[in-house]
């Protein structure tokens, strides 16, 4: 699982728009707060999540024109509006414990592409009668993160890591690429990845699949366009996080979240939600 990186500088705020190598700046609607016991859930810890979708313009007549010429010739390949390394993104965040003990956090990243959303929560790939089997890993993070007591920490999920992370994301979707897998499988520079059949278990009792249809190829690779953030801390504990944006391809409204929802592109992807079957 790859470990955001910690930083000890301040979170950037605000906005800045100017070449497409000058970063956007997305700052989060919210403080997440999470780490104190809930009486509704047998006294287990809260956990936090949040959901930032990407303020992108509605598509253009122009783009969905060279978008359907692409998709002519990689058919039956599906082609996205938003392709990756269309934007190169990375999360900024700062953790702040309000707790007067030192204690730890884990914040797991997650998302969606156009065509599926990933929520690990949801994906059950062991076998029916697999005993305490592990749990489906997060796109990024999920790594221990120490912190004094009252102190802050401060770190990002980098460009690299959300590129990771939005292959990851196709592979496991799209492709049906097992999570674990992905996970453990630097795939940034990939040019391309094989589809599987959906996994169901042989007369041995194993999980099998198979390739089918044609390869992916990178530009057809779908970039992450909403942002999920999992905010697990052992004790009281607050979370503020921003989204930086370089946008390449000049897709991203200029008004970010204050746009007029009808000039955003509205995205409806498909919960990815995967169970092993039984061969046919």
């Amino acid at each position: 699982m790859r470990a955001p990186v910690i930083v000890l500088s301040s979170v950037l705020v605000g906005l800045v728009a100017c070449t497409a190598n000058d970063p956007l700046y997305i700052q989060a609607p919210m403080t997440l707060e999470a780490g104190v016991s809930d009486p509704a859930n047998m006294g287990m810890l809260t956990e936090a999540k949040v959901s930032l979708p990407l303020p992108i313009k509605t598509e253009t007549a122009a783009d969905k024109a060279k978008r359907d010429a692409l998709a002519a010739t990689l058919a039956p390949v599906l082609v996205p509006y938003v392709k990756v390394g269309d934007l190169e993104l990375d999360v900024e965040w700062t953790i702040t414990n309000l707790d007067n003990e030192p204690g730890q956090a884990r914040i797991q990243l997650n998302g969606a592409s156009e065509f599926f959303s990933y929520d690990p929560t949801m994906i059950n790939l062991a076998p029916p009668d697999a005993e305490d089997p592990p749990k489906t890993p997060g796109l990024a993070g999920d790594i221990p993160i120490n912190l004094p007591a009252m102190g802050s920490v401060s770190g990002l999920f980098t460009e690299d890591d959300l590129r990771e992370a939005s292959i990851d994301l196709d592979q496991v979707t799209r492709g049906n690429v097992n999570p674990f897998r992905a996970s453990l499988t630097v795939s940034k520079s990939e040019l391309s990845f094989q589809p599987l059949t959906a996994p169901v278990l042989d007369a041995q009792g194993e999980i099998t699949q198979s390739p089918t249809g044609p390869e992916v190829p990178r530009k057809a690779f779908a970039e992450m366009i909403r942002i999920d953030l999992v905010f697990k801390p052992d004790h009281h504990m607050k979370l503020d996080f921003n989204v930086r944006v370089r946008d390449l391809r000049g897709i991203m409204h200029d008004l970010l979240l204050t746009a007029n929802p009808a000039e955003l592109q509205m995205f409806d992807p498909m919960p990815y939600a995967p169970m092993v079957g039984a061969a046919p």
